[in-house]
C-alpha cells in the first residue's frame, strides 16, 4: 500500500509543478465559462410563447386533473385542459408546441406508492417545444416523487392513508401545504426566471467540466506511456512493484487531480458565478465524483494500448473532444440527430451531462439520476478492466 501511495504522490507532484497541466484542468474552463456568461452574445429577446397542452384520461376530481387546473394560471408557460384527440389537433395546426398525457391509472399508482408515468406527445421538428415538454414532464416527475415520499411518512407515521390526507389538502383548495409538491414543481421549473435573466452558468459550467476532466485525465496517460519508453517501469518491476499497483496508483492519483477539479470548477461557480447546485448537492457531487473515476479509468486504457507517448497523446485528444461532441458538452443533446444522441449513450459524458441537467434544472435528486450514477459506475469497471487486460506484456 505504501508503494501505492508513494507513486501516486509522485504523480501529484509533477502535476502540482507543471504551469500547462495546471492551467488546462483548472484554469482554461474557467476562462471559458467566464466567456459564456459575461461575453458571449446575448440571445434575442424576444420572448415567443410556448403553449402546452395537458390531456388527462382519468375522471374529474382524481390527481391528474387536479395537477393541470393548478398548472392552468401558469403566467410563464400557458397551459391548456385538452382531450387526446384535440390535442393532436391542436399540435398538427401549430397551436400548442406539445402536450403531456396522464394515464388512466396515474392517480392509482400515485396512492399505491408505484412508479407512474407522464408521456410526452411532440412533434419532431418542433425542438423548442419538446425540450420544453421533457423537461417539464420531467420535473413534475420529480415532484410527484416527493409527494409519494410526503404521503407515505404521513400514512406510517400518522396513520393516514394517502388518499384520505389528499382528499384534506383538496378541501382547504391549496396543495401548495404538502411539501415538495405541486407548487414546487412550477417554481422549480421556472427559477431562472425571464429569458433575459437566465444565467448561463448552470448549463455551462457542467459541460466545460465534464470535458475539460475527461480531457485533463486523457493527457495523463503520456506520462505514464513515457515512463514505460524511458524503461522506469521497467525498473519498478525489477524493484518488486507490481503491475497492479502502478495502475491503483496512477487511478488513484488521476481520481485526486479529478478531485481537485471538481472542488476549484464547482467551487468558483458557486462563489464566484452563483451556481444554482439544485435541491440535492450530495447527488451533485455523487455523479461528479464518479465521472472522475470513468476518466481516470479511461487515462489507464489510453496508455495500455499506446505504443508510444505521441499517439497516447493523439488518441487523448481524439477521444476526448469526440465524446464530448458526442455528450452533450459542446450542443444540447436535444438538437443532435436520432444517430449523434444513440452514439453519445455510450460514453460517459451523455450520462453526467443527463444527470447534471436533472439535478439542476428540473429539481432532482439521488434517486432521480440513479440509473445515471450506475451507468458511469459501469464505465468505471470496464475501463479499469480493460486497461488490467490490455496492459499485460506490453506494459510492465
Amino acid at each position: 500500500m505504501h508503494k501505492l501511495l508513494f507513486l501516486a504522490y509522485n504523480d501529484i507532484k509533477r502535476f502540482a509543478v507543471d504551469p500547462g497541466s495546471l492551467f488546462l484542468a483548472l484554469i482554461f474552463p474557467l476562462v471559458l465559462v467566464f466567456l459564456v456568461v459575461n461575453v458571449y452574445p446575448a440571445e434575442d429577446q424576444g420572448i415567443d410563447t410556448l403553449t402546452l397542452g395537458m390531456v388527462s384520461l382519468e375522471e374529474e376530481g382524481e390527481i391528474s386533473q387536479e395537477l393541470i387546473s393548478f398548472l392552468e394560471g401558469d403566467e410563464i408557460i400557458p397551459v391548456v385542459k385538452l382531450d387526446f384527440e384535440g390535442a393532436l389537433q391542436k399540435m398538427e395546426e401549430g397551436e400548442i408546441e406539445a402536450f403531456l398525457l396522464f394515464p388512466e391509472e396515474f392517480s392509482k399508482k400515485f396512492y399505491q406508492n408505484e412508479k407512474g408515468e407522464i408521456k410526452v406527445y411532440a412533434s419532431p421538428e418542433n425542438l423548442t417545444g419538446r425540450m420544453a415538454a421533457l423537461e417539464i414532464a420531467r420535473g413534475l416527475a420529480n415532484q410527484v416523487t416527493y409527494a409519494q415520499r410526503s404521503l407515505e411518512l404521513i400514512e406510517r407515521y400518522e396513520g393516514v392513508e394517502a388518499r384520505e390526507m389528499m382528499e384534506r389538502f383538496k378541501a382547504r383548495g391549496d396543495y401548495r401545504v404538502l411539501p415538495g409538491s405541486w407548487h414546487d414543481a412550477r417554481l422549480n421549473i421556472h427559477s431562472a426566471g425571464p429569458p433575459v435573466d437566465e444565467n448561463r452558468i448552470n448549463w455551462a459550467l457542467p459541460a466545460f467540466f465534464t470535458m475539460f476532466v475527461f480531457l485533463a485525465s486523457s493527457l495523463g496517460a503520456v506520462g505514464l506511456v513515457e515512463e514505460r519508453e524511458r524503461l522506469i517501469l521497467e525498473r519498478m518491476v525489477l524493484g518488486g512493484i507490481s503491475r497492479g499497483t502502478v495502475l491503483g496508483a496512477r487511478f488513484l492519483s488521476g481520481f485526486l487531480k479529478g478531485l481537485l477539479q471538481v472542488i476549484v470548477l464547482w467551487g468558483a461557480g458557486i462563489i464566484i458565478f452563483d451556481l444554482y447546485t439544485g435541491h440535492s448537492f450530495s447527488a451533485l457531487m455523487v455523479i461528479s465524483l464518479l465521472f472522475v473515476g470513468a476518466a481516470s479509468a479511461f487515462s489507464l486504457w489510453v496508455a495500455s494500448i499506446s505504443a508510444s507517448s505521441s499517439f497516447a497523446f493523439s488518441l487523448g485528444i481524439i477521444s476526448s473532444l469526440t465524446m464530448a461532441s458526442l455528450g452533450g458538452c459542446w450542443w444540447p443533446v436535444y438538437l443532435m440527430p436520432s444517430w449523434m444522441g444513440f452514439l453519445g449513450r455510450f460514453t460517459p459524458h451523455w450520462w453526467a451531462n443527463s444527470a447534471f441537467s436533472n439535478l439542476l434544472l428540473t429539481g432532482g435528486d439521488l434517486a432521480s439520476i440513479r440509473v445515471e450514477a450506475l451507468i458511469l459506475l459501469l464505465f468505471i469497471f470496464i475501463f479499469s478492466f480493460w486497461a488490467h487486460q490490455k496492459s499485460r506484456g506490453r506494459f510492465v
